[in-house]
This record gives C-alpha cells, structure tokens and sequence, in this order.
C-alpha cells in the first residue's frame, strides 16, 4: 500500500501532477461580467481540429494562471490549417 501512495506524492514533488488541480474553462461572454481579466493570449499553431487549438488554448491558460478563458478571435493563415486565436484570461 505504500508503494500505491508514493507514486502520486513522487510526481506532484515534481511537478507532473498537482493535487486539486484545476484546469481553465472555455467561458461564454455573459459568464465573464464580474470576473478578473488577468491577461490575453494569442496562440499560432497547426491544426486541422478547432477543439485541438481550444485544448491548446486552454493549456496556455493553466500555464498562465487563469480559472477562466473567452476566445475573442480566430483567425486561418494563409497556410491551410494554420491558425491563430486569441482569448482573454480571467481570475
């Protein structure tokens, strides 16, 4: 049994999981009235999937502290499949 709980306390030490880890949700415009703006972000990557770069973006977010993310604009480069979105983070 103690092996089974050495293994979570090992890699939230280090990092790769935290305990009560909350990940940044996707908030409509009418959620956000009252929230925190705490920063925008834009993300440039490839994807051929729309829910691929939200993913991304909501990684971004968590990387930046937000409990909660608006995506503002979405944009297709001219190289197919090429996108850049950019969202505001809130508190």
């Amino acid at each position: 049994m103690t092996r089974t709980l050495a293994l979570p306390a090992v890699l939230s030490s280090v990092g790769l999981i935290t305990p009560f880890a909350r990940s940044a949700e996707e908030a409509r415009a009418d959620r956000v009235t009252g929230l925190n703006e705490i920063g925008t972000i834009w993300v440039n990557a490839l994807s051929e999937d729309m829910q691929d770069m939200e993913h991304i973006v909501a990684q971004k977010a968590d990387e930046r502290g937000a409990s909660y993310y608006r995506i503002v604009r979405v944009q297709e480069n001219q190289i197919p499949d090429n996108w850049r979105v950019q969202a505001i983070l809130y508190a």
